[in-house]
């Protein structure tokens, strides 16, 4: 071998040969040195080369150069030909360089072949031909260097030459290892148009990479040329990688043809391929081809086993078709196949969404021969969650602690619905309950006596630290609760510190923990924009999941920035993720929200054109844009199809469709949907007469909204805080517009009564000599009200605003020393109350002070009540004081705000503040009306600052306002006087 690289050594270092006269015979020592390496064969081969080129026939002598190289069995053995060859004066052409690159690589010298090519082809400046360029890509290969090999061959290729089998699928196997399926399917292309193509194992790997990412057209592409080269029906396993690639693509239709072609070209079609296209279908709400599979399975005898029940019995729930889902239960019992936690968590989950808690519960006690379904976690917090919406407090604690006695470690999950259920401001206390019970039954470690919850905060911290030092994972589930309850505090920096630290532990950080952060910092102002928002979650190293990209598409929704929420999705889909039917309904309800009810349309469309199947939720915010925009006809088209795909619509359908009909004023229809849904067995939930109670307090309806508001009672429908903050918020905005405007009274809301009725007769209807407007049964209001549920921050304030509508300012401060010893801390909503009701009542001394003590950052709202308040109390200065400190805060005043403060200054002859102030609003195009903007014109006029009156007139016509006609005569008249037009 050191003899072979010598020899090629001294031919890559040998001059061109000269024009001298060539010797008669082949010197002595060379053909000595040949003799003795070679057999007569090759000793007649040479001696041909020498007399071809003796006779002028160069290009035949190297061609026999060529094959003698290629024959050769050794690099030592090619060298020697070559060098023979180039002593005779016969150049080494392209051919023949390319077959010695190629013998050298065969040989495991790809080192010397790159150098011969660098410095005798390239060197020399001849043209590589089709040979050159494909030896030197089996030569780059084989020293790795991937991206060289592949612009050669991109250069043969463009170049018209073509390449072979074996450089090509070197080339193409190399792009499957980094998964670049793609790319690797453009060569297949491009050398199968050349007439060349890839070795048959090289096409299998492709075809299967191709599957299992999900580009089907691509693989579909090459069925043709394997069943070519196979000479034979695809092999099963191909036509598996197509099948489950179909499947994961959602592409359930495709999957069952080729489900078909494999039976009939006589396949055995196995159980696990029959449950995955089963999953598909249930995936897409189509129960009518699940049952059909499921069907053909039990006439093949194939077993059947826990997770094809599972699987159908999980698709009927999703759908609220309980009683087929419990039928199937039946007979996953009758044919003796065991349940699992799975199976329980499903029916016991989907019968808590429907609010059937007492057979759910009896489904969690009552199970034979499931293990451990009385630990699952899951069960108990869907379980606890059904029972407080269901009004139950008392019951979802009691399970809540029954849970904990039963050592079951709770998740973030439960401790999510927690924070729903338990009183606010307190986050860090029950994320401390919650690390206590992963101690106490995770961990295995002594838990720390904890005597007082001063300085919770360090507390917490040090327990995450000695979780996380046993357990990981459980630390990791412990940091989900920390963070979310630091977020739903509003400390971000805090939850990223500890989500930092517990990462230097070791611990691997849920999504979850990060989803928390991120939406705390949209709701914190901090997320500006979406490129800000990439550039923190590649600094946190965080892959964002589905629930980070819906987070994210909500929190833009709500800003209304529509354009910014469909960049997220064609990220999301360049990233080859399917953007979820949730995040199609939030930009669809947005739309709808705005009245663009043509672009919800289109992206409804887009959604179906995605192969993404709507649910229910879905429909239901698409008929409820409908709806709120009196398109009555493609409502009801949209019923038809939630009744089609969903067999019966849910309370959900029926409360969104009745609520939007009634909203619209179309009670009418609002009644027959209400026919509708008590003919389907279904009772009208605490959700749609919340809503009706809300409705008919904003038309100013007192008598019959507390009728609506007694019939829960009576029909056995408990009361929420949700309820009870909508009927307090109501009913003080009504007393407040019907001091101002008249009653708005809606004709045909009898109707909806008489259908109420239906269920149980009502007991008792208020007295219609009862005056609802005054502030005695406001307060009788109140006093019933905290008699019968336990109020939140949230009906704390709705019962604070009552006192200062009824003028009982002492009791609302009262009520909030009782609220504050009850530990709920009072809000910015909490003090802006306050202290509208005493700029109302002309203190704004106290409206000031309430300002200053808040030891909390004050919102918008508070800013822009004080300075209203300021404005009409005639205190400019102040006023203007306050405007300034919100600019530096990055908080600018609303329009209604500088509205007020414009005729604050004008009022009070601050001219010159005031054309400023017109030069802000302008700048943030915020107009002033044309009757402030006029009278402040006026005003320099009259003060001779007729130059800043021009400069106002200037942009109240680039406003395109118009002067008020009183005026205008008036005031043209004296700017014309002055010359100034």
């Amino acid at each position: 071998m050191l003899k072979g690289k010598g020899l090629c050594y001294r031919l890559v270092k040998s001059r061109k040969a000269t024009t001298c006269a060539l010797p008669s015979e082949p010197s002595l020592s060379t053909s000595a040195a040949v003799s003795a390496a070679s057999g007569d064969q090759r000793s007649r081969c040479l001696s041909l080369i020498v007399k071809l080129g003796r006779r002028g026939l160069v290009d035949s002598a190297r061609e026999v150069t060529r094959r003698v190289i290629d024959a050769c069995s050794s690099i030592s053995e090619a060298a020697l030909v070559a060098d023979f060859a180039v002593n005779n004066s016969i150049e080494l052409d392209s051919c023949c360089c390319g077959a010695l690159i190629r013998k050298l690589t065969e040989m495991g010298q790809p080192g010397l072949a790159e150098t011969l090519y660098n410095q005798r082809v390239i060197g020399d400046g001849i043209v590589p031909d089709s040979s050159v360029l494909d030896s030197v890509v089996l030569c780059l290969v084989k020293l790795r260097k991937y991206d060289e090999a592949r612009s050669h061959l991109d250069r043969c290729l463009a170049s018209g030459y073509v390449p072979s089998r074996n450089s090509c699928s070197l080339v193409v196997d190399e792009l499957c290892n980094q998964d670049r399926f793609l790319d690797a399917f453009l060569y297949f292309e491009q050398v199968k148009v050349r007439g060349s193509g890839l070795w048959l194992w090289c096409c299998k790997r492709l075809f299967k990479g191709l599957c299992s990412q999900g580009h089907l057209d691509e693989a579909v592409g090459m069925l043709d040329v394997l069943c070519e080269m196979t000479r034979m029906p695809l092999p099963i396993n191909l036509y598996k990688s197509l099948f489950y690639g179909f499947c994961s693509r959602g592409c359930a239709s495709e999957a069952e043809a080729l489900f078909d072609h494999m039976e009939t070209d006589g396949y055995f079609v196995d159980k696990v391929m029959y449950t995955c296209l089963m999953k598909e279908y249930c995936k897409d709400n189509n129960m009518t081809m699940a049952m059909r599979l499921y069907l053909r399975m039990v006439e093949k005898s194939c077993e059947l086993d826990t997770y094809i029940f599972n699987t159908l019995i999980h698709g009927f729930m999703k759908l609220g078709m309980l009683d087929k889902g419990r039928v199937m239960f039946s007979q996953m019992i009758k044919k003796g196949v065991h349940s699992n936690v799975f199976t329980y968590h499903t029916m016991i989950g989907s019968y808590c969404k429907e609010g059937n808690v007492d057979y759910a519960l009896r489904l969690f006690e009552n199970n034979t021969g499931v293990e451990d379904i009385s630990r699952n976690v899951h069960c108990y917090t869907n379980l606890i969650s059904a029972l407080y919406k269901k009004g139950g407090l008392d019951k979802a604690v009691d399970l809540l602690m029954k849970m904990l006695d039963n050592g079951v470690v709770p998740d973030h999950i439960t401790y999510f619905v927690l924070l729903k259920m338990l009183p606010r401001c307190h986050e860090l206390k029950y994320a401390m309950v919650i690390l206590q019970a992963i101690v106490d039954n995770g961990c295995g470690i002594d838990p720390p006596v904890i005597d007082d919850l001063g300085n919770i905060e360090v507390k917490v911290e040090s327990l995450l630290e000695e979780v996380a030092k046993k357990d990981a994972k459980l630390a990791a589930e412990g940091l989900a609760v920390v963070t979310t309850a630091l977020c739903s505090q509003g400390k971000s920096s805090a939850a990223l510190s500890s989500i930092e630290k517990m990462a230097n532990l070791g611990c691997s950080p849920l999504p979850f923990s990060y989803n928390s952060v991120i939406k705390c910092l949209f709701q914190e102002g901090v997320i500006k924009d979406l490129g800000f928002l990439v550039n923190l979650i590649q600094e946190w190293g965080f892959v964002p999941d589905p629930d980070t990209y819906l987070i994210v598409v909500n929190e833009l929704c709500k800003n209304n920035d529509i354009d910014a929420a469909y960049a997220v999705v064609d990220v999301m889909e360049e990233l080859g993720l399917r953007p979820t039917v949730a995040i199609y309904s939030a930009i669809i309800s947005s739309l709808g929200k705005q009245r663009r009810v043509v672009e919800a349309e289109e992206t409804f469309a887009k959604m179906l054109e995605s192969g993404i199947q709507p649910d229910e939720i879905a429909y239901m915010i698409l008929i409820n844009t409908y709806a709120r925009n009196a398109r009555i006809n493609e409502a009801n088209e949209l019923v038809e199809e939630v009744v089609k795909n969903f067999v019966r619509p849910s309370s959900f359908t029926y409360t969104v469709l009745i609520s939007g009909f009634v909203k619209t004023g179309m009670i009418e229809k609002g009644c027959q949907y209400l026919d509708k849904m008590l003919e389907d067995g279904l009772s009208p939930n605490v959700v749609l007469y919340t809503f009706l109670i809300g409705h008919f307090l904003k038309k100013g309806d007192f008598k019959f909204s507390f009728t609506l508001f007694g019939l829960m009672g009576e029909n056995e429908i408990k009361h929420d805080h949700i309820a009870y903050i909508t009927l307090l918020s109501g009913l003080w905005r009504a007393m407040a517009r019907k001091r101002k405007r008249k009653v708005s009274v809606e004709p045909g809301k009898e109707k909806i009564l008489r259908r109420l009725l239906q269920t149980k007769p009502l007991a008792s209807i208020p007295s219609s000599t009862c005056n609802y407007g005054s502030k005695s049964f406001a307060m009788e209001v109140i006093g019933k009200v905290k008699k019968t549920i336990v109020p939140n921050l949230y009906l704390h304030n709705a019962i604070i605003t009552g006192y200062c509508a009824a003028g009982r300012l002492d009791e609302a401060y009262n009520h909030l020393e009782s609220m504050q010893k009850e530990g709920i801390v009072p809000n910015q909503v909490t003090y802006t109350i306050l202290m509208k009701y005493h700029i109302e009542a002309g203190d704004i001394e106290s409206a000031i002070d309430l300002f200053e003590e808040t030891t909390f950052e004050p919102d918008k709202v508070m800013y822009n009540t004080l300075l209203k308040g300021l404005c009409e109390c005639e205190r400019p200065v102040g006023a203007l004081n306050l405007m300034l400190e919100m600019q530096r805060k990055g908080i600018y005043p609303n329009r209604d705000s500088y509205e007020k403060l414009l005729q604050c200054l004008c009022y009070s002859r601050l001219t010159m503040e005031a054309v400023k102030l017109v030069k802000d609003m302008a700048a943030l195009n915020l107009w002033p009306r044309s009757i402030s903007h006029t009278w402040l014109i006026y005003i320099l006029c009259e003060e001779k600052k007729l130059r800043e009156a021009r400069a106002l007139f200037a942009i109240m016509v680039q406003s395109g306002r118009s002067l008020l006609n009183c005026t205008k005569p008036g005031l043209l008249k004296m700017l014309n006087q002055n010359q100034q037009l």
